[in-house]
């Protein structure tokens, strides 16, 4: 595995590079492209809402080249959307639901934290309607050839992940990890020009916020950027044509909201993982992620599972499932009165980093994993 460093921090490059010296991948190289097997995408049940009567037409028809089940639902309840989900689900043929439409087109939950207010689609995973997650959801929206793509893309198989780091070297544990899932990483302070090729045929995508609070990655829905310098613009993300469906998970705050950050990763055909609302560091250590309900607990969380799942969206309900089964009575509370309707406020941190994550892509794509990928996070120790 490789790891490179692209920053002003010579030192760390050279330690680096001679814990894992090993060459860089070939960025002229063309890489193999598949798509999702037929049997495994024709389990989703797909869901649309209110996108107009051509649009429909089009993602129906796909939706029947695919051999996927397809359901059209005109509401503006999340609660009405749910239970037309449960109408039509069917455990013994589907294994993961597809929305499409912007929440305005199709609903979410609403909630709020802090005063502020977001969405998520985390109650639309229980469709059995014990209050736990059993099935993935992801949620599409754009333009038609966007919600195209989307259903059925390009995946590339390349083992490059791209780690963006505004302090590079401080800490290595998330470094480590992707290099035992087997890719080959490069890390990034923040994007330049040249690294659109780069970008272009990485696998997987990893924003990186812990540190210092005013050196860390900040999340707006516009960009990723720290306290004096941007990361990763939403102008710079249309720069880069994805190849091959990379996997986009950002620890950054109030990314996954729909907005223009969102929509460029989507038009550009990669399938993002990220908070709605404001994320959470844990000021302890904890000896299981299960037990974090922060930032961290999730992260780790995703990173853990991914040599143990074959699609991303089998990962990401199961961290939602342990996240949650593992919180304390409080927090499982608030998150229950949601679920009937009795508030939409979280004062809790924990319940807050439980249910905010939010699939923006189609969960059946496969894991992102390089060979012999084998990791476990361990201990979750605290980060300032």
């Amino acid at each position: 595995m490789n790891v490179i460093y692209k920053g002003k921090r010579v030192g760390t490059i050279n330690e680096i590079r001679k814990l894992l010296s090993t060459k860089r991948p070939d960025l002229s190289r063309t890489y193999e492209l598949g798509r999702t097997p037929r049997e495994v995408i024709s389990k989703l049940m797909i869901v649309c809402g209110r996108v107009g009567n051509e649009s429909l037409g089009l993602y129906r028809a796909k939706a029947g080249e695919l051999e996927s089940d397809f359901i059209a639902v005109d509401s503006n309840s999340w609660t009405d959307l749910l239970a037309s989900i449960k109408r039509a689900f069917d455990p013994g043929r589907h294994t993961a639901i597809l929305l499409i439409g912007s929440r305005d087109e199709l609903p979410s939950t609403p909630m709020r934290f802090g005063g502020n207010q977001s969405f998520t689609d985390w109650f639309l995973q229980d469709v059995d309607g014990d209050g736990v997650p059993d099935v993935p959801v992801g949620r599409i929206f754009g333009l038609p050839q966007t919600v195209l793509y989307h259903m059925d893309p390009l995946i590339i198989d390349s083992n490059i992940a791209v780690i963006f780091d505004s302090q590079p070297g401080r800490s290595n544990r998330h470094v480590q990890a992707l290099v035992k899932l087997g890719f080959d990483v490069q890390v990034l302070e923040k994007f330049a020009p040249g690294d659109v090729r780069l970008m272009s045929l990485t696998e997987f995508i990893l924003q990186f916020s812990d540190g210092v609070y005013s050196s860390r990655i900040h999340g707006t829905p516009d960009m990723w950027a720290s306290h004096n310098s941007m990361i990763l613009s939403h102008q710079q993300v249309s720069q880069i044509g994805f190849q091959g469906y990379p996997f986009v998970f950002s620890e950054a705050c109030c990314t996954a909201g729909e907005g223009p950050l969102v929509r460029a990763f989507l038009n550009q055909g990669a399938c993002y993982l990220g908070a709605s609302l404001d994320t959470m560091n844990n000021t302890r250590s904890f000896d299981d992620w299960r037990y974090c309900a922060y930032c961290d607990g999730y992260k780790y969380g995703i990173l853990d599972l991914l040599d143990s799942y074959e699609t991303l969206g089998q990962v990401k309900l199961q961290v939602d499932r342990e996240i949650f089964n593992h919180l304390d009575e409080s927090p499982r509370h608030q998150i229950e009165d949601i679920k009937n309707h009795q508030s939409q406020d979280l004062s809790s941190e924990n319940a807050l980093s439980a249910i905010e994550w939010v699939m923006l892509g189609n969960p059946v794509r496969r894991t992102t994993v390089g060979p012999n990928a084998d990791y476990n996070p361990g201990k979750i120790t605290v980060d300032t």
